[in-house]
């Protein structure tokens, strides 16, 4: 008995409960807003910072000007693949595809000369080497030393420079073989190139130690002032 009762007041309940949300939404609904244009803040034009527009100046009729503000900004977007772009620039339109560069030419390289080995050297003169009868080698960046030409020395005296020079070379040689820049080992005559033992170039060994001057406009005309002015070979006092 007591449930039939609870399950009969819970049925009226939810009538009463729909029929007050049907009221309410009819009442909401007929019922229009009614809004006070008093109660409304309008703001002063005159308060207002608005451009003046009465000393504006008259549109130009110049048909390449109206042309030229009608025409739509040209955009540049970023293509470098190393460089980030801001999607807002994503349309290539815009963009034309040039031809590519063409591939720079390679810069032309230095023919490597050719070294040959020559054996039994003869020292001639300081810068000035034969090798058998017929070849000789005179080396480049250097005057060879005469052997006619004498030195003064520090008794006011004369010394035979040329012919010390020569000695001190086929010392600094001692038969032993040359490496110079020539083609072949069998040329005919004189040829002027330059000539190495192991490491060591012969003109510039000979510049530095003062038996042979370096020619002006040579590399090794520094080494031939320092021998000057620390007075070695042709430049020093006599060498017995």
């Amino acid at each position: 008995m007591r449930r039939t009762v609870t399950f009969i007041a819970g049925v009226i309940g939810l009538l009463v409960w729909g029929f007050l949300v049907v009221t309410a939404g009819q009442s909401f609904r007929e019922d229009p807003v009614d809004y006070d244009m008093q109660d409304l803040d309008v703001p002063d034009p005159a308060e207002l910072d608005l451009p003046d527009v009465s000393a504006a100046p008259e549109a130009s009729t110049d048909p390449a000007v109206t042309a030229a503000a009608l025409q739509t900004p040209r955009r540049v977007r970023a293509i470098e693949p190393q460089q980030f772009a801001s999607p807002a620039y994503s349309d290539t339109g815009d963009l034309q595809r040039v031809a590519a560069r063409a591939p720079l030419a390679d810069p032309p390289k230095r023919a490597k000369a050719k070294v040959v080995l020559l054996h039994r050297p003869t020292s001639l003169q300081a810068g000035v080497i034969g090798f058998g009868q017929t070849q000789t080698v005179r080396l480049v960046d250097i005057s060879a030393t005469a052997l006619e030409r004498t030195c003064p020395d520090a008794s006011d005296g004369r010394w035979a420079c040329g012919v010390m020079a020569r000695t001190q070379q086929r010392l600094f040689i001692r038969n032993r073989s040359l490496a110079c820049e020539t083609a072949s080992a069998a040329w005919q005559g004189e040829i002027r190139t330059r000539c190495w033992i192991g490491l060591q170039d012969v003109s510039a060994w000979l510049a530095k130690q003062g038996w042979a001057e370096a020619e002006p406009k040579s590399s090794l005309f520094p080494l031939t002032e320092l021998a000057r002015a620390e007075r070695r070979g042709l430049f020093g006092d006599a060498v017995r």
